[in-house]
This record gives structure tokens, sequence and C-alpha cells, in this order.
């Protein structure tokens, strides 16, 4: 059963409704893959694991200095800002700015700022160290470690969104919002540096294809996520029933699998580009990458 975390950056926000961490959880079996699952993809439902934590800052800082054509960032003082917001949380703040006038959680949990400094610094100082993570599997690792954080963080928001106010257009926009901030805010911080922009056909072709594109499998996923707990369970959450968070904390096998789904997708769509006719060229470009 997961243990009790600080719940300072959690997407479902626990604390909004007074849910009990772990409340109604089976006690596992016990070794590594009970682990990932309780400790690590369940407990992400009411908190902020560190080990998703690390990949995820991780991959941000890789995309920052993968954006500067594999170059230091031109300026620390304004990369180190505009890495946190437009590469590694933009989904994140997009979504507090817009839907929850709090505060911004990715800017208000002191491991978070821990983790994002250390990759900061190691990623813009080593070039050694860029070079590992861009390695051809060692790129696949990261990105379905980043995808496994962003998925979950989906639902999360998407449950927070509702809560706060239980009308069903702001569940369809906070998937929207979720989705798309990242791409504009990187092209538009693309522009503020000087740097080639990249059209948005290219950062996402207009297709419905999930298998192939990321970002359309996470927009998918959030979509049936809002339809399921909208209409095939018995919360009611639009009607006076569960809030959305509690209604999610009723369903964490649903919210597991589509994790579990999105990373196993993300997997077989590298080794297809691995040994498909691209021969791994796919891995790498803007699409690939969620961005």
């Amino acid at each position: 059963r997961p243990r009790g975390q600080p719940t300072a950056f959690m997407g479902g926000s626990a604390a909004v409704v007074g849910v009990t961490p772990g409340a109604g959880e089976e006690e596992g079996v016990g070794g590594p893959l009970d682990w990932l699952h309780y400790e690590v993809i369940i407990l992400s439902h009411t908190g902020y694991p560190i080990p998703l934590m690390i990949g995820f800052n991780c991959f941000g800082n890789v995309l920052l200095r993968k954006e500067c054509a594999g170059q230091p960032y031109p300026n620390w003082l304004f990369g180190y800002l505009l890495g946190f917001v437009c590469y590694t949380y933009p989904g994140a703040i997009c979504s507090d700015l817009f839907f929850n006038h709090d505060f911004i959680r990715a800017m208000s949990n002191n491991n978070v700022l821990m983790a994002y400094t250390f990759w900061f610094i190691l990623i813009q100082t080593f070039e050694s160290v860029y070079k590992f993570l861009t390695r051809k599997w060692v790129f696949i690792g990261l990105t379905t470690w980043w995808l496994a954080d962003a998925t979950r963080a989906s639902m999360c928001f998407l449950e927070r969104a509702v809560t706060h106010q239980a009308v069903f257009s702001r569940g369809v926009f906070q998937c929207f919002l979720w989705c798309s901030a990242g791409p504009i805010l990187r092209v538009a911080e693309a522009s503020i540096r000087g740097a080639p922009i990249t059209p948005l056909d290219k950062v996402q072709p207009n297709t419905f294809n999930a298998f192939k594109y990321p970002l359309i499998m996470m927009w998918m996923s959030c979509m049936f996520y809002l339809f399921f707990m909208t209409f095939l369970t018995d919360c009611n959450i639009f009607n006076g029933g569960l809030t959305m968070v509690e209604c999610g904390r009723k369903h964490n096998d649903v919210y597991a699998a589509i994790v579990y789904i999105s990373c196993s997708l993300h997997i077989v769509r590298s080794i297809i580009a691995v040994y498909g006719s691209e021969k791994g060229v796919g891995i790498f470009d803007h699409c690939m990458c969620g961005t």
C-alpha cells in the first residue's frame, strides 16, 4: 500500500477534498513491480513521487538543450526560467493559471526546485551527460519515463480542474490546454531566442493517429478519462455526487491502466522507429518527443 507523501504538488489534490492518500488500496506482494505500481504510479494519484519527478525534469532539460542544437542555452539567467516554464512544466503551470487561482504548484515544491536545478546545471554544463542522455536507447527510456509522469499528471490536473468547478466544458478545455501548452510555449520561446521557428504542422501534424504521435495519444487519454468519469461511473460528478478527485480515487485501476497503455504504446512506436524504414530518424523529431 502506498505510504503518505507530501501533497504540495499532487495532481489529484487530495488536500482539496480531504482524501487520505493510499486509502482503499490493497497491500502489495512485494518486489520491484509492486513498488512501481503502488509506490510510484498509484501514489502519484495523490502525491508526486521522487522517481517520476527525476525523470520528468531530466527530460525537460534535455529537450531545452536539444532545441538549442545541442548547445548550452545562450543565457543561463533566462534559460533557467524559460526551461522550467516552456520545456519542463508548461502544462502544469498553464493549468494552474487557467483553472486554479490559489498557487502554481510546480513553483511551490522544494523537491521540484532541487530536481530541476540539478539537471539544469548538469546538462547545461557537461556535454558528455547530454550526449549520453540522447543516445538512442537511453533517450527512448527517458521519453517513456517522461511520458509516464506526463500522462498521470494530465489526468490529475483534469480531476482538479473539474473538482474546483464541476462543469464539463472545463474538463474539455483542460484536455486541450494540457496537450497544447508545451508546444505553443516552446515555439514562442524559439522566437524570443531568435532561433528558426518550426511550423506547427511539423510540431504536430494534423492527424488523429494516436499510435504514431504521443501528443495525440495523451489528448485521447485525457478525453477518455473525462468521458469515463462522466458516463461510465456512478459518481455523478456533475450533478451533486462525488467530486472528480474523489471519483478518481475510486478508480485507481483505470488511472494506472491508462499510464501503462500509453507507455507501452510509446515503447512499441519507438522500436518501430528504430527498426523501421527510417532507421531511428523519427525518435528525435518534435512529434516523437511529444513537443
